[in-house]
């Protein structure tokens, strides 16, 4: 675990309110150690998490521990809102290598 405190940053539904809602949700979580950018910034702890209906791939919430977590959510929020869905996501251009991408590649983790 790092010596350094993690951001924590919240937009949606959590896994638990989910699953009491009855929801039938999809889930991906992506570490932020696994991209080109979030390995040498030693981030070892962050990660994102994203949820999204099963059916309508409708966005339904985003949990991002780490470096720069409430800037990352940024985008997800804006997309919750417009009700863009997972396909806004995944269409976005992300550079190589920043860290944004660990939020695509989360979304690209779902089973859609």
């Amino acid at each position: 675990m790092s010596s350094k405190a993690l951001q924590v940053a919240l937009v949606g539904l959590t896994q638990q309110e989910a699953e009491g809602r009855g929801a039938a949700y999809i889930t991906s979580t992506y570490n932020y150690s696994d991209t080109a950018y979030g390995a040498p910034i030693e981030d070892h702890d962050g990660f994102v998490k994203v949820l999204a209906d099963h059916e309508t791939e409708e966005i339904l919430g985003c949990h991002i521990i780490g470096t720069d977590a409430a800037t990352l959510i940024q985008e997800v929020a804006n997309a919750m809102r417009s009700r863009a869905g997972v396909d806004a996501i995944l269409q976005s251009i992300y550079v190589h290598s920043a860290l944004p991408e660990v939020v695509q590649r989360a979304f690209g983790g779902l089973p859609v």
